[in-house]
């Protein structure tokens, strides 16, 4: 079972990257979906540009905050504290919140567009299917857990503290597996962003 899970899982990433990879592709050969393609003034531009910053940098720490949680082999079996208080996907949430900024830095619609609809076709199925089994392998605290927290889009008002009495144990390896990811996306962001500026 778990064979096949790390399987799916396995190709699931890859045709995700063969779809970001097609995009790519269709920005260089089709003039009509290109980057930097928004008619705007340079004022807007930075303000695009600070409001994607500011998205990826949430999206970063939201990422990292929430694997510390999922991670960090919690005393409890069932996540329920932190961002898991207030939204039960958090990581895929900042993953989304990170893929916003990117498309402030973009400057395009249809790019942005195809890069949501690529997150929505290959991450939402599996959302569903991973509460499915979260929901056959816990008992009925995850029921309401799973009845009273949104599913993607976070509640600020049901934020709950972690107890000061919790502690976790650190996998060292992922949380640096985290921090490298977080670092390339602000990277790829600065350097879409630079070239849309150097071509100004």
């Amino acid at each position: 079972m778990v064979a096949k899970k790390n399987l799916l899982a396995k190709k699931r990433i890859a045709v995700l990257r063969l779809s970001i990879l097609l995009i790519i592709v269709f920005i260089i050969l089709d003039n009509n979906f290109s980057a930097y393609s928004l008619d705007i003034d340079l004022n807007t531009s930075i303000l695009l540009t600070c409001v994607g910053y500011t998205l990826v940098v949430l999206g970063g720490f939201g990422r990292i905050w929430s694997s510390l949680y999922l991670e960090g082999f919690k005393t409890k079996k069932l996540i329920k504290d932190g961002p898991y208080s207030m939204v039960r996907n958090p990581l895929y949430f900042f993953s989304l919140t990170i893929l916003l900024g990117i498309c402030f830095a973009i400057k395009s619609i249809p790019i942005s567009i195809a890069l949501l609809l690529v997150f929505i076709l290959f991450h939402v199925p599996t959302i569903v299917n991973e509460e499915k089994v979260l929901l056959s392998t816990h008992d009925e605290s995850y029921k309401a857990y799973y009845e009273s927290t949104p599913r993607l889009l976070p509640n600020i008002f049901k934020y709950k503290k972690t107890r000061p009495e919790d502690r976790i144990e650190v996998k060292i390896k992922s949380v640096n597996s985290v921090l490298w990811e977080i670092m390339g996306y602000l990277f790829l962001f600065t350097l879409i962003d630079f070239f849309y500026f150097i071509g100004l």
